[in-house]
């Protein structure tokens, strides 16, 4: 009986094995329906649904294939759709895929009960999985329409450093510089960073919301390719 488990496991989600810890959770990435064993999928007027079933030896589209980056905390995950999108959670629970960089709203918590995983909004509450093949953040107690299942195709044995870890041992000038490259446009070549001190940067970091106050210093910035 096992052994045909097994075989069914590997076949029918081919090299996308369940992760077992949140150091697992990284690069690309599934989030499997644990009741209808459906991908969740990106779509093109970027929400979020649940695709259809894959049949056996079936690999999953490539809408179904999200990225899930280290967050500002050990327990936190940020998810990027195939289109360059971070997915986010607005207050009333509704999910949706715009975002150009990462804050509040684009981070959840990730928990892990009974073997399958549970993701938390900013809202508070859990990721959802309705009959009618839509997703919210709208559960405020767990149930089985709020298991879910992560399964990726990364290394096993490699291990993540989280946003944290990298901002506690960094230098914040060094660490701002870096963040602003991703996301500023030069149309003059020349690099332009905050003027203000850094000393609001340091008590962000001690406070742990430096992530946060990095993507304000950008929003004032009016050559900053997404805060215009």
């Amino acid at each position: 009986v096992t052994v045909v488990v097994v075989v069914h496991e590997t076949a029918r989600h081919r090299v996308w094995w369940i992760v077992r810890d949140i150091l697992d959770v990284k690069g690309s990435v599934l989030l499997e329906d644990k009741v209808s064993t459906s991908y969740v999928m990106a779509c093109e007027d970027a929400t979020v649904a649940l695709g259809d079933v894959r049949a056996q030896h079936e690999g999953p589209e490539n809408a179904e294939i999200f990225t899930a980056l280290p967050g500002s905390a050990a327990d936190k995950i940020a998810i990027k759709t195939g289109y360059d999108k971070f997915l986010s959670v607005a207050l009333d629970g509704s999910i949706s895929g715009r975002s150009e960089a990462i804050g509040t709203r684009e981070e959840f918590q990730i928990s892990f009960d009974d073997g399958f995983q549970l993701l938390k909004g900013c809202n508070g509450r859990y990721l959802t999985f309705n009959s009618d093949g839509s997703i919210g953040a709208t559960s405020e107690e767990v149930k089985d329409n709020n298991h879910v299942i992560v399964r990726t195709r990364g290394d096993k044995e490699r291990k993540v450093e989280t946003l944290a870890e990298k901002e506690k041992r960094g230098n914040v000038r060094e660490y701002e510089t870096n963040y602003v490259k991703m996301f500023q446009k030069f149309q003059d070549k020349k690099l332009k960073i905050s003027k203000n001190s850094v000393k609001d940067l340091k008590v962000a970091r001690k406070e742990g919301r430096f992530h946060e106050e990095m993507l304000d210093r950008r929003e004032k910035m009016k050559s900053d390719r997404y805060c215009m």
